[in-house]
């Protein structure tokens, strides 16, 4: 790398992974393999935080700025701390190799994978309904082992599995 191009981007603030470590308090992953983290800035005594929230109208955004504040407070205490929500910014495709395997443990898939029962592995699954737990969730079932598991998706269920269209029923 040449050193303009070093110089023209600026290293990561260490308080990123701070940030980054902040557990949801809704699935048990951090900000950072959600990929709600977008950036950590420190300048004249003030840190301020960019997050894209997975939806929103996020019901735990609160929680989450409260959990960043108090994180940041023990690793900086005296800084001011702005969180700066950025609206539509969060995909699927942010969420890291490390949640996504967080996020099947606790059985959820996310928007945009195969599908799969984060549980069999199977693939013989029909979406249960237009929500799940939140608006951001939709739940689905497998039927190869019976198990129900949500997909975790952007702002209005927009992005889900692509599953055929299963009329339910018996025959």
């Amino acid at each position: 790398m040449s050193a303009s191009a070093a110089a023209a981007t600026p290293p990561a603030d260490p308080l990123t992974g701070v940030v980054a470590d902040v557990r949801d308090p809704e699935i048990d992953v951090n900000l950072g393999d959600l990929g709600v983290v977008r950036s950590v800035s420190r300048t004249d005594g003030r840190i301020v935080v960019h997050l894209a929230p997975t939806r929103l109208s996020c019901p735990a955004r609160g929680e989450i700025a409260r959990r960043v504040r108090s994180a940041l407070t023990d690793a900086a205490p005296g800084h001011g701390i702005e969180i700066v929500w950025e609206r539509g910014a969060w995909q699927p495709t942010a969420v890291s190799s490390a949640g996504h395997d967080a996020l099947h443990a606790a059985g959820y898939r996310v928007a945009g994978d195969t599908p799969r029962c984060p549980y069999c592995a199977g693939d013989d699954v029909v979406r249960a309904g237009r929500f799940g737990g939140a608006v951001c969730k939709v739940p689905y079932d497998c039927r190869s082992c019976g198990s129900p598991f949500d997909v975790i998706g952007t702002a209005g269920c927009s992005a889900v599995l692509p599953v055929p269209d299963v009329r339910q029923g018996g025959s």
